[in-house]
């Protein structure tokens, strides 16, 4: 036996980055002990190499692992020798999120495309997390699959075990498999990164540089399906009356939902994703904020439908062209009317060509009658309502108007022209299912409202051209829109554009530079959104009618400078102008960003930046009258320690300041966010983030008087947010987390302002003549979002969900009052309309 695993280990070694996987018909014992006699067949790979903090350097750690597969599975055994085996960082987290600690991860490019891998991460406490990675190296950890592992203790530190079932890789149909194979170990300890082949981390490229998984024979795809019901029920008590000064009575209204998921493999590399009712009540709730811009705000998706497999409907290059034109983002899809049923069709059509398809159909219901909670009686009555077949719940708990019936609709096609180097279609829409609005005035102000342009279609071509390296990068899109129906007299749009069915626009951005190596980097780019651009029916769009040219400098040392781990500094500079037929110059902006990880492996940086010769013609809504706005300066310190330490600290500091003409004011604003992370036992995580901050904008529009005068005020807004996430993991399967977010916030207005435009058609501060309006618009809010969920994955791909939550509101003022709250801290925060609900949901994956 000895011999054999002698003879398996040289011929490992022949080939750095090569792993040979060995056929077994005996499966391994999944318990991560690698003492089954199986894994003594699979010759052993310990060529690994230091790629943080001293890249190419010997590891301080030994590193073998081997491999085997059938017809089903591939398995990987993977033993981490360790010279202080009870400095192990074993801590615990929810699947998925694995915590700071040692952890191996297996990353596999099945299709061995050098573009797509799928990583499999396991640490030293069994948290299981998987990654999607796409473009070369962009990731997403909302990719969620079924697959197992666990990981053991041993007296020379610890080993694992993954068991990666083949219907989750896309692979072809080949006598003989070639595939893209990295192995990643990461000692906590020593904040050190260990590969299996070496990755400079000057390289603007991940999956390209992997090494080779080889030897694996008759592997046949084949036709998987996956059907994932699901049952849940939910009892919410909530007020009788939509008033927020009656905050009681309350009343109980019990649901009950059921819906299907299914997957099916149609090819080894084509996938069939559908989801009937879907529901999902245990994520966690959005993120309160106080927008007081003239910008809807970004949230983040986090339904499993849309988070999963999703990355090819990523506009290519915006991270690194900071677009702010996304053809498609999903949460247009169903957060105002639920989501009646979805298909998506993700993969490849052949080895160089990867397709997406997105279908989602929106219905609604409304009560039929409410004369019953005039009188204080609700409608309890339970009725079937077509739009809402799988929902049962009791007419009170539907809304008083339905929302509007749409299907959304996304396509993309994406080529592989040369090694790393793509160019895409793209194409979506949302159309309405039900009756278009047509009375609505064309000047009323309404944001995103789908009566108004009830529908969209939208069309791109993207491009992301690199050279063999990955370095030198030339990425962008170019972007049209047609406006849906809506009512015949238009819509105004914030800045005065005025939208008519049929309209359509076009958009664009680009990049282009060396974007990888070292020490230095450089980059240029320009954005264009023409003033009829509307990517918002389908996607994500923050403006339009606005150009920005922009370049960047870098110096960068990721592999070390000094007694520095990693250090980089940039320089970029920014130009805004309008592209309707004035072409108003409207910012400039000069940004200095530096960061370095230190000694101890803490990280600082700072960031300086200055706006000036600043214009905005959205901020008096449907005019597009430009107004001055000050000028702007900031600095932003931030500093981390060690994310391995059991009590890990970050602090975010900022000062800014603005310079205004008389008779406005100059001013000068701080804030700071604390992120404390603190586990101080192997199953228990608690994390702290409190923030403080306010904005600094200048005078803002409050109304238009009857003289055809402006009406302007200071603001002072002020911001409280404490976020508190409490997890206690009982095994790597069941978890308890606890997500609490206690937010107020203050707005003092004054002093007033009236103004008109001057002779240039512009309004200007110096011209602002003081006047008392009668009124204090000043107001104070404060809410509290909580939920408790505890989630059981008792066997993989069946999951029992148990949810608490609760909303509660602040009790407004009475109007007329004379109260003013000028304390930040909340004030009859629980005296204030509140929502409670219970939700208990399972989940079951049945294989086919």
């Amino acid at each position: 036996m000895t011999l054999l695993l002698s003879l398996a280990t040289a011929r490992a070694e022949q080939a750095h980055g090569t792993f040979e996987a060995i056929r077994t018909s005996v499966p391994p014992q999944l318990d991560g002990q690698l003492d089954d006699e199986v894994w003594a067949t699979a010759p052993s790979y310990t060529r690994f190499v230091q790629t943080f903090p001293q890249e190419g350097a010997e590891p301080t750690e030994r590193t073998e692992v081997r491999v085997l597969y059938d017809d089903q599975t591939l398995y990987v055994g993977i033993i981490n020798f360790d010279s202080q085996p009870q400095l192990v960082n074993r801590q615990l987290g929810r699947r998925g999120q694995p915590p700071e600690s040692d952890i191996v991860t297996v990353s596999i490019d099945s299709a061995h495309d050098r573009r797509t891998a799928y990583a499999f991460s396991v640490n030293a406490g069994g948290t299981l997390r998987d990654t999607l990675y796409f473009d070369d190296n962009k990731s997403s950890n909302d990719w969620d699959a079924i697959w197992d592992g666990r990981a053991a203790l041993r007296p020379d530190g610890w080993s694992v075990e993954l068991a990666i079932p083949l219907r989750l890789l896309r692979f072809p149909s080949a006598p003989i498999q070639d595939w893209g194979f990295a192995v990643r170990r990461e000692i906590a300890r020593k904040s050190e990164v260990i590969d299996s082949i070496l990755i400079p981390r000057n390289a603007n490229a991940f999956v390209s540089r992997f090494g080779n998984l080889a030897g694996m024979r008759g592997l046949e795809p084949h036709m998987d399906v996956e059907l994932t019901p699901y049952v849940a029920s939910r009892a919410s008590r909530r007020p009788l009356s939509p008033d927020p000064f009656l905050p009681k009575p309350r009343l109980w209204e019990p649901s009950a939902d059921v819906g299907l998921d299914v997957k099916l493999s149609l090819t080894s590399q084509l996938v069939l994703n559908a989801t009937i009712n879907p529901d999902f009540g245990q994520v966690e709730a959005d993120e309160l904020i106080l927008n007081l811009s003239t910008f809807e705000a970004f949230f983040p998706e986090k339904r499993p439908f849309f988070t999963q497999g999703m990355d090819i409907f990523q506009p290519a290059g915006a991270e690194i062209s900071d677009a702010s034109q996304m053809l498609f983002y999903s949460r247009r899809i169903g957060l105002d009317t639920p989501i009646l049923a979805a298909t998506k069709l993700t993969g490849a059509l052949t080895r160089n060509i990867q397709i997406g398809l997105l279908d989602a159909v929106v219905m609604d219901a409304s009560a039929p009658s409410h004369a019953g909670e005039d009188s204080g009686q609700p409608d309890s009555r339970y009725q079937f309502h077509p739009t809402r077949p799988f929902h049962f719940a009791p007419n009170s708990a539907l809304p008083l108007e339905p929302g509007v019936p749409q299907n959304f609709f996304m396509a993309i096609s994406r080529a592989t022209v040369a090694p790393g180097s793509t160019v895409g279609l793209s194409a979506g829409a949302a159309t309405p299912l039900g009756h278009r609005c047509g009375s609505v005035l064309p000047e009323d102000p309404g944001p995103r409202d789908d009566c108004l342009v009830a529908g969209g279609n939208a069309a791109a071509l993207d491009w992301n051209l690199r050279t063999q390296d990955g370095n030198w990068v030339f990425v962008g899109q170019l972007a049209g829109s047609q406006v849906v129906g809506g009512p015949e007299a238009g819509q105004l749009r914030r800045d005065g554009t005025l939208l008519r069915p049929g309209d359509t626009g076009l958009g664009t951005y680009m990049t282009a530079g060396l974007l990888g190596g070292d020490p230095l980097r450089f980059s240029v780019g320009y954005e264009y959104a023409s003033p009829r651009l509307e990517l918002n029916a389908t996607g994500f769009q923050t403006t339009q009618n606005q150009q920005t040219a922009k370049a960047t400098v870098e110096f960068v040392r990721p592999s070390g400078w000094g007694p520095l781990h990693t250090f980089s500094t940039s320089f970029n500079a920014y130009r805004d102008w309008t592209t309707d037929s004035r072409a108003l110059h409207v910012n400039d902006q000069l940004l200095l960003l530096t960061e370095a990880t230190l000694p101890g492996f803490h990280v600082a940086g700072f960031k300086i930046g200055a706006k000036f010769n600043r214009q905005d013609i959205r901020e008096i809504p449907l005019t597009g009258i430009p107004i001055e706005r000050p000028d702007y300066q900031y600095i932003t310190a931030w500093g981390e320690t060690n994310r391995n330490l059991p009590l890990a600290l970050r602090v975010d500091a900022y000062v800014n300041r603005l310079v205004a003409p008389a008779p406005t004011l100059s001013k000068h604003g701080q804030g700071a966010t604390l992120t404390t992370i603190w586990r101080p036992l192997p199953n228990l995580e608690t994390q702290l983030i409190a923030d403080f901050y306010g904005f600094l904008e200048g005078p803002r529009w409050l109304e238009t008087l009857p003289n055809g005068r402006y009406l302007f005020s200071e603001q002072e807004p002020l911001i409280l947010s404490l976020t508190l996430r409490q997890l206690l993991v009982l095994s790597p399967r069941l978890t308890l987390q606890l997500y609490a977010q206690l937010f107020s916030a203050t707005n003092r207005f004054g002093p007033f302002y009236e103004a008109t435009p001057g002779a240039d058609g512009r309004v200007h501060l110096a011209d602002f003549l003081p006047t008392e309006p009668g009124m204090d618009p000043s107001y104070h809010e404060a809410a509290l979002n909580m939920n408790m969920v505890l989630r059981w994955e008792y066997t993989p791909g069946a999951t029992l969900f148990l949810v608490y939550s609760r909303a509660q509101q602040e009790l407004p003022p009475q109007e007329g009052s004379a109260e003013l709250f000028h304390l930040l801290l909340p004030n009859r925060l629980f005296a204030g309309a509140s929502t409670d609900t219970l939700f208990v949901k399972w989940s079951h994956a049945w294989g086919l």
